[in-house]
């Protein structure tokens, strides 16, 4: 029961990141100029909705109980968000 609040609470935070991503595609954020930058624009909007997405699988998996399913999201979720902030270096 904690592990399933534990994963909740993993993937409330994997998607928050890629909403915030998602939504800010066409605002300038931090360092970012996606408004002026048409690549980062488009590599917010394809990051935003893969994290988005990893979020609800890592949901749905955290819910069955299944150890080695809740590992897989664990590391999808974590290899995903570490990803997408590397790959957010190449714009500053």
């Amino acid at each position: 029961m904690l592990i399933q609040l534990f994963m909740f609470i993993f993937a409330i935070i994997i998607f928050y990141i890629g909403y915030y991503l998602y939504t800010h595609r066409s605002t300038d954020f931090m360092l970012f100029k996606p408004s002026t930058n048409k690549l980062l624009s488009q590599s917010l909007n394809v990051v935003g909705k893969i994290l988005i997405g990893i979020s609800i699988i890592t949901l749905l998996l955290g819910i069955t109980g299944n150890t080695v399913l809740i590992l897989i999201a664990l590391v999808l979720g974590i290899f995903s968000t570490t990803g997408t902030l590397l790959f957010l270096l190449k714009f500053l």
